[in-house]
């Protein structure tokens, strides 16, 4: 196998992450003042400005409090210089009007889910929103309880090898390990009547760490909220915009919201039912951190599970984006679209004030920039989404009112959630972004000091023996990256500092615990939004996009590998043989792809070391871009609706997990044969499209005479 078709060498990342890619000489100085200048317009003072405003109250979407966050944006935007607006949509949020839970065998009682106040978590924490799990059933069910570990398919195959039912009980499972629309999801289709959720201490409590105040992690009595959404977008408008006179299917036609209660509370809460479970014993895999011995049940603890939400009518709320615009001074028909969830399930410091923080930070450097006369050549959005937390409302619907302009427009999008809580910078880029993300790591002071980000990161990442290389993860889901990268194809990154902590989705997510824990200083919060200013300047300045297609056809390379390892294990001989044939057929398509993707780089930096026309970079970038996003498909995904890449997506049975190849990984789940090879061949039709955008590409850059320049 050629070079372009293997992981990246140390040398190769080392040379590329020298300096910008997509510059020629003369540009490159240029946007090196153009970056000093930005950085020098990013404190940690203004940061921690904003976050303690924006952190002052909850501020959950649908609720007043949310609509003051947007109004503060818009101001400090529109001070700034920016031209501000506010998108506004109608949105099914059913807010809670009563949770309750109760132990009515034996000794019955009931069972507290509101987190007490901590005076050192300040006002926020004193008046928390309802614990409360979005998109539950409206209900009232009793029980026996059963404990279902973390409540996935695989803890449901133990119960069953135990002859343990979980039809008509109550099931209780921690968080953990996926997504929890998926945990309501299977207790739901195994026909329990409600669900109750809960962190345990081994998880993101005492185990792990001292508890809040004393230390990071989850205290007690402390509850995690969130959405149970197993979709992106408004449920009342699936593939169409929640405007105010948008067309609504009714309640009981909603796909991905759950029709049994499902209630969070704490661990102190969930103990009053675990103790006394009797049944066997659970396995040794599935005991947590609290002081007694696991068992399943069912029973004799029987619990009573009451939600009552909103419906209806009084069920859609106005939800706010806001969007700050710098257009640009080339190209304003380009963009670079960062973006950041403003709301919250409670004041939402790291989750997600902290990526708010880091997108006006960017925003008030470009706008500093533009008055000093530096503009950047495209138009650069900077945008805070609503109700995200409900299920990536805000930024799908946004999608979907501005689909068209959005696809033909943007070349990336940029996401910050929950960027500072931590030391350890991490980030997830689609392949193409991946080499681009690490330059402007190795650009960014590290605020630990002893190099860049870059440095420090890969110090991390081998152990602090300094070789090696650090990972970009893949992008997947989870997040308001979805509808720009999974749904139209966009290329995407998302990047931040992280580390232990256990007040997520809680009333102590506030600006004490990350002054004292996530990030005392806001210097993490100032370096992400260094790393993120920088980034989205070679994007928008580049003279060539910096898209690195020998890591796509790298990438594609390592994954089709697993595919053939799964294949392996398919049950049927002459089914497996005949797929293989199939599978090297677009192994050999990939390799093509390799060769084009390295004679295409090898192209663009004679054309921009040789100063090639703007007309004729225009009209690569233009190629290059549809290069890019050519691996979609118009068929839908498996229990994936709305996603059309095809290179990574959600695992349907792990919402918080990143599933390769998607189409062809679902299809050999199932073992269906005829649909593994309809996918191969669609897989096959997208690499074979990049491949010619960019010979047309490198072509372009080569001229009529075969020559660069």
């Amino acid at each position: 196998m050629v070079a372009v078709l293997t992981v990246l060498s140390p040398a190769r990342v080392v040379a590329q992450t020298s300096e910008p890619g997509g510059f020629g000489p003369a540009a490159a100085q240029a946007q090196t003042r153009f970056e000093a200048t930005l950085l020098e317009g990013i404190d940690a003072d203004s940061i921690r400005r904003w976050a303690r405003a924006l952190g002052a109250r909850p501020h959950v979407a649908g609720t007043p409090e949310q609509a003051v966050t947007r109004d503060s944006v818009l101001a400090w935007m529109s001070r700034a210089g920016l031209e501000v607006r506010a998108d506004s949509f109608v949105a099914y949020l059913p807010q809670p009007i009563h949770v309750s839970l109760e132990r009515t065998h034996p000794d019955p009682r009931p069972i507290p889910l509101d987190e007490p106040e901590i005076p050192e978590a300040g006002p926020p924490a004193r008046d928390p929103f309802r614990a409360f799990n979005a998109y539950t059933g409206s209900g009232l069910a009793e029980g026996e309880v059963v404990f279902a570990n973390y409540g996935l398919p695989r803890d449901y195959a133990v119960l069953d090898s135990l002859a343990v039912e979980v039809t008509g009980r109550i099931v209780l499972a921690r968080y953990g390990r996926s997504f929890r629309g998926i945990k309501a999801r299977e207790a739901e289709a195994r026909g329990a009547v409600g669900l109750i959720l809960y962190s345990d201490p081994a998880d993101d409590g005492y185990r792990a760490g001292d508890v809040y105040p004393g230390g990071p992690m989850r205290p007690g009595f402390g509850v995690q909220r969130g959405s149970i959404l197993n979709a992106s977008g408004d449920p009342s408008t699936p593939g169409w915009p929640s405007l105010p006179d948008a067309r609504r299917i009714a309640e009981a036609e909603m796909e991905g919201i759950a029709r049994i209660p499902v209630v969070p509370i704490s661990h102190q809460g969930a103990s009053e039912l675990l103790e006394g479970l009797g049944g066997p014993g659970a396995p040794e895999d599935w005991q947590g951190a609290l002081p007694f011995h696991y068992h399943i049940g069912p029973g004799p603890v029987r619990a009573r599970v009451r939600t009552v939400t909103e419906r209806g009518r009084e069920a859609l709320h106005p939800i706010f984006n806001t969007v700050g615009i710098l257009h640009g001074s080339e190209l304003p028909d380009e963009w670079v679209i960062l973006g950041a969830h403003r709301d919250a399930w409670g004041p939402g410091a790291r989750d997600n004030v902290s990526g708010t923080a880091t997108v006006l930070a960017a925003a008030r450097a470009f706008a500093l920039a533009a008055h000093h006369g530096l503009r950047p050549r495209r138009t650069i959005l900077f945008a805070t989404w609503d109700a995200e937390e409900w299920g990536l409302v805000g930024s799908t619907e946004w999608v979907e009112a501005n689909a068209e302009e959005v696809s033909a427009f943007t070349v990336a999008y940029l996401n910050q959630d929950a960027p500072a809580g931590g030391r350890a910078f991490y980030a997830s880029a689609t392949p193409e972004l991946k080499t681009a993300v690490r330059q402007a790591a190795a650009a960014v002071e590290s605020p630990e000091g002893g190099g860049s980000v870059l440095d420090r990161w890969a110090q991390r990442s081998s152990g602090g023996l300094g070789s090696g290389w650090p990972a970009v993860g893949d992008l997947g889901g989870g997040s308001d990256h979805v509808p720009f990268v999974q749904t139209l194809g966009l290329p995407g990154a998302g990047f931040g500092f992280g580390g232990r902590g256990g007040v997520y989705h809680s009333a102590y997510d506030a600006a004490d615990w990350m002054e004292r824990f996530g990030d005392p200083g806001y210097r993490h919060h100032a370096a992400a939004a260094s790393i993120l200013s920088v980034l989205a300047a070679r994007l928008a300045n580049a003279e060539l996009l910096p898209y690195d297609f020998p890591e796509v056809a790298a990438d594609l390379e390592r994954r089709l590998g697993e595919v053939s390892a799964d294949l392996g294990r398919w049950s049927e001989t002459a089914e497996r043989e005949a797929l293989g044939e199939a599978v090297e057929s677009l192994r050999g398509e990939i390799f093509r792809f390799g060769e084009e993707a390295g004679l295409y780089d090898a192209a663009a930096a004679a054309a921009l070391r040789a100063g090639a026309p703007a007309a004729r970079l225009a009209e690569v970038n233009r190629l290059v871009r549809q290069a890019a996003t050519a691996f979609t498909t118009d068929r839908a995904l498996p229990g994936l609706p709305g996603l059309r890449r095809l290179l990574y997506a959600t695992d349907p049975d792990n919402g918080y997990a990143t599933l390769a190849l998607p189409g062809l990984h679902l299809a050999l789940r199932q073992e269906n044969a005829d649909e593994l090879r309809r996918r191969i061949e669609e897989l096959q039709a997208c690499v074979n499209a990049a491949g010619r955008y960019l010979a047309e590409a490198r072509r372009t850059l080569e001229g009529p005479s075969g020559e660069t320049g």
